[in-house]
């Protein structure tokens, strides 16, 4: 499994996987020795990713989806029947995903159209979670899908496909909302500086020119 460290604290390391649709991105966060957490999983190869936890010794406390299409949340539960943790998802998001309408695996010739199974907890806007000292706050982000999410820890920011590098959040799905992206762009706007890392759902990571 090959593995690209983007960015490393004191307190924790963000590594790098893309999958092989759309190159979506998961992103692994390395909270301290033992325990991690994982941003989306598309169609990323999920027993490698299973065997790699367990090589490495890593307690897998939490996995986040940032929005419900099928290339974010594909490998959901074939990573859950190896190795247990909990999802964390928007409560539309929740929906969504189960639907393969809505998840938009009905349409995607590279995917088997599914619906993730998995049982997930609730999370909402302003909500801040602490994973043993490393603390995340949710921003509800609808606009690209209604359960867009982004998550915000000190000044990284993993956006999903609301804010992309380089280019525009696809909004041609049949529930994307303009109106709701602009307001969501706005919001999230006005938490980033310059000193904010982005991590998006596609592409490389990056920063907003000051």
């Amino acid at each position: 499994m090959k593995l690209v460290k983007l960015f490393s604290m004191a307190e924790f390391n963000v590594i790098q996987l893309v999958s092989s649709y759309k190159n979506a991105n998961t992103f692994i966060i390395e909270i301290n020795d033992a325990d991690v957490i994982i941003i989306d999983l598309g169609n990323y190869p999920s027993d490698e990713l299973a065997n790699w936890l367990k090589t490495k010794n890593k307690n897998l406390i939490g996995l986040f989806l940032t929005h419900e299409h099928a290339d974010h949340c594909y490998g959901v539960d074939a990573l859950k029947r190896l190795i247990d943790f909990t999802l964390y998802c928007s409560e539309k998001c929740e929906v969504n995903m189960r639907n393969p309408k809505q998840n938009f695996s009905r349409y995607i010739e590279e995917f088997e159209t599914f619906g993730v199974q998995s049982e997930a907890t609730i999370i909402t806007d302003g909500q801040i979670l602490n994973f043993n000292g490393f603390e995340i706050t949710i921003m509800e982000t609808p606009g690209h899908s209604p359960g867009s999410i982004c998550i915000v820890s000190d000044n990284i920011i993993f956006t999903g496909d609301t804010l992309l590098n380089g280019v525009e959040s696809p909004l041609s799905f049949p529930h994307s909302n303009k109106k709701d992206y602009q307001e969501s762009k706005k919001k999230i706007f006005r938490l980033l500086t310059n000193q904010f890392k982005i991590y998006p759902g596609h592409g490389e990571p990056f920063k907003i020119e000051s």
